[in-house]
Order: C-alpha cells, then structure tokens, then sequence
C-alpha cells in the first residue's frame, strides 16, 4: 500500500468515526441519514469499479467480473436509496442483511487466509463483530433509537478496523 492510500484511508476512517459520532447525536431522526450513506457508498464503489474496469481491467484476465460487480453495486446503491419511503422494519432487515453478508464473507476470507498460513486473526475477529452487530440490530429492531446507535457502533467499529488495517503490513505472496 502507497503512502497516499494509506493517507487516504486514515482521512476515510476519520470521517467515518464524525459520521459515527454525529448518528449518536441525532439518534432516531438519523434514518434518512444512514440510509443515504449506504447508498452513496454503494454508487461510489460501483462507480469506482466501473471506472478500473474502463481503464484498466477490461485487459486483464477475469476482468469483467469487476464490470458486473460494478453495475451491481450501482444497483445496489439505488435500490437502497430508493428504501425512503418503505417501512422502517424492511430496511432494518436489508440493512442487517448486507451488514451479516459483509460480515460472512469476512469470515469465509480469514478461512482461506488460514488455510495458507497467512494472517486471518483480526479479519476473523471484524467478520465476527458484523454478524454480531446485524443480529443485534435484528434483536432490537422495534425500537429506532437503538438500531440507529448500534449503526453508529457498527460504522465507528468499521472506521477503527480501516484505520488499523491502513498501519498494517501487507503480506506479498510470490510464486517461484
């Protein structure tokens, strides 16, 4: 990882502990506000991916996994957007759904970086505290307030985990 994105990453994890901070402070009035940070932050990676895959992806070898992953984001990203005016229960339930995949897929990578003996500890241990922070905002679903903080909890967890993992040393597995 360049200097530049690891600056990039600490700036990106800082910000999100502010958004954190400021969803703890308006609390249930917050919705529209994670609903809309969700969705941005799906186009934009749709886009940023569609974006590679135009400049450089295109020309590598499985390259247009990256072109559909991108539309699929975008998707994504507008079909959140689009949860506004439907009922808070069903957005919670999606919410805590891609919340509980992320998480899935976590576990499943530091699996894989077990089995060839490379680091998975801390990977693990942020898939296990996604799934766990969607169960809870299942668990307490009836009440707005408390999902909307554990969001919060979830988006501050998220920031510290990008801000370690910008100070980690990055294996490089070669192939003789």
């Amino acid at each position: 990882m360049t200097v530049w994105q690891k600056i990039r990453k600490i700036l990106l994890g800082i910000a999100m502990i502010l958004i954190g901070a400021a969803l703890f402070i308006f609390g249930e009035e917050a919705y529209m506000a994670i609903i809309g940070f969700v969705s941005l932050a799906l186009e934009i990676m749709g886009i940023r991916m569609l974006w590679f895959y135009f400049r450089m992806a295109r020309h590598m070898v499985g390259g247009r996994s990256i072109l559909f992953r991108g539309i699929l984001f975008i998707d994504f990203g507008v079909f959140t957007g689009s949860l506004v005016w439907v009922p808070r229960m069903y957005v919670l339930i999606y919410l805590a759904g891609t919340l509980a995949f992320s998480g899935a897929v976590n576990i499943i990578g530091a699996n894989e970086a077990r089995g060839i003996q490379s680091s998975w500890k801390l990977k693990a241990f942020e898939g296990a505290v996604k799934v766990l922070i969607a169960v809870c905002c299942l668990i307490f679903m009836r009440s707005g307030a408390r999902v909307v903080d554990i969001c919060a909890v979830g988006f501050v967890f998220s920031a510290v985990m990008n801000i370690a993992n910008a100070f980690r040393r990055q294996q490089v597995i070669t192939i003789d």
